[in-house]
């Protein structure tokens, strides 16, 4: 008996090694990386606003300076404000960006508190403040932010809360011309008088357009301190609160939508600063249920931003929640609809007064980092360092018809009998913005079955056996069918002879990327006009191969032009039917 225990005792105590030894964890670099700005922080994004492939940090402060920090490659980040004409010293609360104007920079919108919104538009090298031009200058009591749009016509629009007492009106502003704007929000049904601490856009209803939950601190019209609306998809929206079932009478200073149970439904984490937190589980048909307790997600108030993420790469959302007064911040681990609060043993710690997130992977390595804004305190920037074998993939959307930024589009992601959703978010959590590329985890699946993209326009988009470990850029309309064939990293620049080639129909281009950066491949006909984009987006260190498909072009010669930073290389192919 005592051999059996102490053999017993060495298989758990190598289980229990493994378990520890593949354990993903996080490193605070804010300090070592410079963007720990221990100021008033009351807002943040991760954003690539100079379109270089990587996610800079902005973030803003409340009546100290606002920052903006490029990133150097995954190395670094530069405090730029200045430069980029955004040194400001306003009493800011808030910020969200989108590409309002579709020019393929992402623009910004800043709240104030009793000072005007501002919004930013951004050219590519510096952003000019462009809120009279734009007929947004309104006296701001906020705030939470989101770009969406509600139309689905092709241009962002975008919701402004505005907080306080006594309860004001929240501004909704309809793009009108890609350039200037109409506040419409008594005409479109948004007229509640709430003071509006948090918002949060997504389909929870599967119907191809976006749906809107405020989060407040008090309601004129009813105890209730959340409403939620229902897109008509006419143009209105619907207080569709009490029928749902999301009936909160807590102080909501945080929301985010994300379909924690993989069933395909959007459910909402709401943080709460009295009372406890909430999950409400989307049911399929239009209702909630509140499950909080029995996930294991009841924190106790104090709560003032979430943000869902897969930090683990294991398939499902993980939550960090963000709490003030001097409470420890939380990082819960999903284990198939349960959470667990593993903040402290994976390197999280954080009691500061936390008041925005932002989740994105800003070294672009394939596991996604945390960037933490705490009012007074220095700010974190919890690096994942992994610590397991888990695969992983990211989609960069460009919107054509629909909106430049993609908001509101939705990718599902199928590996084996695990689907996977994600929606580009214009604003999340309360006071911030989540990355707007789109990262999944897989755990250990090696190839990806299909991946379906829904535009807001209601164009849907399906590719089928994706390649994991890869950041995408998906055009709308254009086709995904880059392929990694090489695990080792090319010490220089190949664009490899097409094959076969003469051809008939179809042929294959490959080539190496000695670093990550973006890549472009462009088919031409002997005139030089462009026949087709083959290439066009971020790729990491590796070996590529695309299918050029020629079904619809006559027999001929045509060249194709490979680009990737200061490289270019042209080679030529005939095509013969």
């Amino acid at each position: 008996m005592r051999k059996l225990m102490y053999f017993f005792a060495i298989v758990l105590g190598v289980l229990i090694s493994n378990i520890s030894f593949s354990q993903v964890t996080f490193t605070d670099l804010g300090v070592t990386m410079g963007v720990a700005d221990p100021g008033a922080a009351q807002g943040v994004t991760f954003v690539d606003v100079n379109n270089d492939g990587f996610l800079d940090i902005f973030l803003v402060n409340n009546n100290t300076p606002s920052k903006l920090w490029i990133n150097n490659g995954g190395t670094g980040f530069t405090e730029s404000s200045a430069g980029w004409g955004v040194n400001i010293t306003a009493p800011t609360r808030g910020i969200s960006c989108g590409d309002f104007d579709n020019d393929g920079f992402v623009d910004a919108m800043i709240g104030n508190w009793q000072q005007n919104i501002m919004l930013f538009k951004n050219s590519g090298t510096a952003f000019t403040n462009f809120t009279a031009t734009a007929g947004v200058l309104y006296m701001s009591y906020g705030g939470s932010i989101n770009w969406f749009d509600f139309n689905n016509d092709g241009k962002l629009d975008v919701l402004f809360a505005n907080n306080g007492m006594p309860p004001r009106y929240n501004y909704f502003f309809r793009n009108d011309n890609l350039m200037s704007f109409t506040e419409v929000a008594l005409s479109v049904g948004l007229n509640d008088s709430s003071s509006t601490l948090a918002l949060a856009s997504g389909d929870y209803d599967n119907d191809g357009d976006l749906d809107m939950f405020l989060g407040t601190q008090s309601n004129p019209n009813s105890l209730l301190t959340g409403i939620l609306y229902q897109n008509n998809g006419n143009g209105t929206f619907t207080d569709v609160t009490q029928t749902s079932g999301v009936t909160t009478d807590f102080y909501t200073w945080g929301a985010e939508w994300g379909d924690y149970n993989n069933d395909g439904w959007l459910d909402l984490y709401l943080a709460s600063t009295t009372g406890f937190n909430q999950l409400y589980k989307n049911n399929g048909n239009g209702t909630f249920t509140e499950v909080s307790m029995s996930v294991g997600l009841n924190t106790a108030g104090s709560s003032y931003s979430c943000s869902w993420f897969d930090y683990d790469n294991d398939g499902d959302l993980d939550l960090y929640v963000a709490r003030g007064q001097n409470n420890a911040d939380n990082m819960f681990r999903n284990d198939g609809g349960i959470f667990t609060d593993v903040a402290s043993a994976i390197g999280m710690t954080d009691v500061q007064h936390s008041s925005a997130v932002s989740a994105g992977d800003f070294n672009n390595d394939g596991w996604v980092d945390l960037y933490v804004n705490n009012n007074g305190s220095a700010n974190r920037l919890f690096k994942n360092n992994g610590g397991n074998s888990n695969n992983w993939v990211h989609f960069k959307l460009q919107g054509v018809n629909s909106n430049r930024s993609a908001i509101g589009s939705r990718v599902t992601v199928k590996t084996g009998s695990l689907s996977q959703i994600r929606e580009v978010e214009g604003g999340s959590g309360g006071k911030g913005q989540n990355s707007l590329p789109l990262e999944f985890g897989l755990g250990t699946a090696t190839v990806i079955d299909s991946v379906i993209v829904r535009w807001t326009n209601g164009l849907v988009q399906g590719f089928a056996n994706v390649v994991p470990n890869t950041i995408y850029t998906v055009i709308e309309g254009q086709s995904l069918n880059v392929k990694n064939i090489g695990s080792e990293i090319p010490d220089r620049f190949v664009l490899e002879q097409n094959y076969p080639n003469p051809f008939n129909s179809m042929t294959n281009v490959k080539w190496q990327m000695a670093g990550t950066g973006y890549a472009k491949i462009i088919v031409y006909d002997v005139t030089g006009k462009e026949i087709s984009e083959l290439v066009n987006g971020l790729l990491q260190s590796g070996s590529y191969q695309v299918t050029f498909s020629a079904d619809n072009l006559p027999s001929g010669v045509y060249f194709y032009k490979f680009t990737a930073g200061n490289f270019s290389d042209v080679k030529k192919m005939i095509l013969i039917k």
